[in-house]
């Protein structure tokens, strides 16, 4: 007798339905029966979330989201992420105060939330703060540091149990705060970000006072603060009892002294444990020497993820080969994400990256257009690869109208099977292998794209962050 999909056994469906990634696929094996709806149902609430690119329907789906918070708190019960990048602004006082009552209400149902983003600017308040605070498993925060008169800043300093701490373009009331904030929350920090344009607010006076409550931090990345040195994150690392696992220093003072950093890191064995780094560095910068300094910075480091971009996108930053054979020397046996950015890379050293990291799943770089078979081979000889981004220099006789996806196709007919998502510029695809026969009654596999599905923000749109 046949069996059809319904007769799984139960014990294999939460297995099956942890690769369904799209919120209508879960909703829709919610409705099979009961006891899909059972375990599908949980994932479906798992996380839920807001993006900007939802800012046309962002009323309409916040009202919806926490009208089922609040009336249903056992739905909410199964919320462990919450993600809103989006909300609606242009209301009625009388309509924002209900919103804001029913954001709160359905917060609080969220009894076994652990992680919440909250980022959209002004949106913020102090009300949605208060309810965060009432759920006992919250540990990580990721806000608009903004609070112009929204929220009182004296209120995140009540936040004492977070793991993470995310702030997006801090002002001034809540970077005065901070340290206070760190000092009750520091023994159970182990990430903090700090997300700025161009902001002067964040100082090394200011990383140095912070250092002593962050002595158990795993993880740190400073992105858009001008006004720190190697003297606010030397402090932060030389402090740092168990050595940092990963470090993102972009778009940092010009006066940052990578060979001054790269004593204090090696005084202390700060990189000890580091796994993944993100550097950018500015086209002022003297290449042979900061290279130099970067080599011998991660020489005793169990590297995993290395990204480097230039703060400017020109072909200008070229940086030589030497430092790329190097790295791939020391840690090609363990990388397993290679990025680079904004600057240019010989087809020779591509090629060293690709045929000598072993087990390299993920490639972002930057080319010409014309030069793409060329990188294509390059990205043959990859033979792990999971995903790769191409970003691509704009030349001056290219046409205005290009077809990105015959790009993409173009790259994965030539890769090996394994990679299943591919980026160009702009744009990123799911790569899925049709079966067919041929005239011999032989089976192959032909590459096609289908549309990104994942909730998550592609990494090689995290890179260059705020740039």
């Amino acid at each position: 007798m046949a069996l059809s999909f319904v007769d799984i056994p139960l014990e294999l469906l939460p297995i099956i339905f942890d690769f369904v990634v799209r919120a209508q696929h879960l909703a829709s094996l919610c409705l099979v029966n009961k006891s899909f709806n059972e375990f599908a149902i949980q994932r479906l609430y798992r996380r839920v979330y807001i993006y900007a690119w939802h800012t046309e329907a962002a009323k309409s789906k916040v009202v919806l989201l926490f009208q089922t918070l609040s009336n249903y708190p056992l739905l909410a019960q199964y919320v462990s992420r919450l993600e809103i990048r989006a909300f609606p602004k242009a209301l009625s006082s009388s309509s924002y105060s209900d919103l804001l009552d029913l954001c709160t209400r359905g917060i609080r149902n969220c009894v076994n939330l652990t992680s919440c983003a909250w980022t959209r600017d002004g949106s913020l308040e102090s009300a949605i703060l208060l309810a965060l605070q009432q759920c006992p498993q919250l540990k990580e925060l990721e806000i608009n540091g903004r609070d112009s008169g929204y929220y009182d800043p004296n209120i995140l300093t009540q936040f004492s149990k977070l793991s993470r701490i995310s702030l997006i373009m801090p002002s001034a009331q809540v970077i005065e705060v901070l340290p206070s904030w760190i000092s009750a929350t520091g023994p159970t920090l182990r990430n903090l970000t700090l997300i700025c344009q161009t902001s002067s607010l964040i100082t090394d006076t200011l990383l140095e006072s912070l250092a002593p409550s962050m002595t158990e931090l795993d993880q740190l990345y400073i992105i858009g603060c001008p006004k720190v040195t190697h003297r606010g994150i030397g402090e932060i690392v030389s402090t740092n009892r168990n050595g940092l696992t990963g470090i993102g220093l972009e778009r940092l003072s010009p006066a940052f002294d990578m060979s001054s950093f790269n004593d204090i890191c090696k005084e202390h064995r700060a990189f000890r444990r580091l796994r993944s780094i993100t550097l950018a560095v500015h086209i002022e910068t003297p290449f042979q020497t900061w290279t130099s300094d970067v080599t011998e910075l991660l020489s005793t480091a169990p590297l995993e993820i290395l990204q480097i971009y230039a703060t400017t996108p020109t072909a200008k930053v070229v940086i030589a080969d030497d430092f790329w054979r190097t790295i791939v020397t020391m840690h090609g046996s363990r990388l397993k994400r290679f990025s680079i950015d904004r600057m240019t890379i010989s087809m020779g050293a591509l090629h060293d990256i690709c045929s000598r990291c072993s087990v390299l799943e993920q490639l972002f770089v930057v080319t010409a257009r014309h030069n793409l078979d060329d990188v294509t081979r390059c990205f043959a000889a990859a033979r792990n690869l999971r995903a790769i981004h191409v970003n691509f220099y704009r030349e001056v006789d290219e046409p205005e109208e290009r077809s990105m996806m015959k790009d993409a196709l173009r790259i994965v007919q030539q890769c090996p099977a394994t990679v299943t998502q591919i980026g160009c510029d702009t744009r990123v695809w799911h790569v899925r292998r049709e079966v067919r026969m041929n005239d011999k009654s032989e089976l192959y596999t032909v590459p096609t794209l289908t549309g990104y599905e994942n909730p998550d923000i592609p990494e090689q749109f995290l890179v260059a962050r705020g740039a």
